[in-house]
């Protein structure tokens, strides 16, 4: 951290020892669930948050622009490879482009988004029909939604179709393609958000 600069996530972090996705986790208060960070870790964080004076901003920012600034990244399972890796690059590539990246894990996501947590969310958790009538009620709202699926088809909210095997689920590893995968899901997901993607939504392939 430069002197005189206001410490980042990514100082806290640092600091902590940890990975910016555990500090996401940790400071978003969902330290418990399927995948449980211990108490140590937890305590190293919060201790890096007091040592450096991190304060995260989203809240005044939100309140001029009328966004919260953050972005969910809605997974099923920290402890399996494919969601740790989506968790990972989505919290990193969100920081670098200025969003603060909230990690949920399970059908949690639901409540958290209609609540007005985030102002979008990447949903790499293997979306179905149960998640549809909650994906259409953020849709009507404006949320802007990046759905990983090979199956669902946009409606509002868009889809990006791995068309590889790269979805995730209790048997799925990061495969070649998982890096351009996850940099695409953040891309649509940021456009979307800047307004430039068609209200329907649009569907595409992570090779296009």
């Amino acid at each position: 951290m430069r002197h005189g600069s206001k410490p980042t996530i990514r100082d806290v972090a640092k600091t902590a020892g940890v990975s910016l996705t555990t500090v996401s986790y940790v400071l978003s208060g969902r330290s418990g669930g399927t995948t449980r960070i211990s108490q140590p870790t937890q305590d190293r964080v919060h201790a890096a948050v007091r040592e450096l004076g991190y304060v995260p901003n989203r809240a005044a920012r939100g309140m001029r622009r009328g966004r919260t600034e953050l972005v969910a990244v809605a997974v099923a399972d920290l402890e399996q490879p494919w969601d740790r890796a989506l968790a990972t690059a989505g919290a990193r590539l969100l920081v670098q482009r200025g969003y603060q990246p909230v990690i949920l894990l399970g059908d949690g996501w639901r409540q958290f988004m209609l609540s007005g947590g985030a102002d979008g969310v990447i949903l790499g958790l293997g979306a179905d029909a149960g998640d549809a009538e909650t994906l259409t009620e953020l849709a009507r709202r404006g949320v802007a939604q990046l759905v990983i699926s090979d199956t669902m088809q946009p409606a509002g909210f868009d889809v990006l179709a791995p068309g590889t095997g790269e979805t995730g689920g209790p048997a799925a590893v990061p495969g070649p393609g998982s890096e351009a995968l996850f940099e695409r899901a953040v891309a649509m997901l940021l456009g979307r958000l800047h307004g430039q993607t068609p209200a329907g939504g649009i569907r595409a392939d992570v090779g296009a």
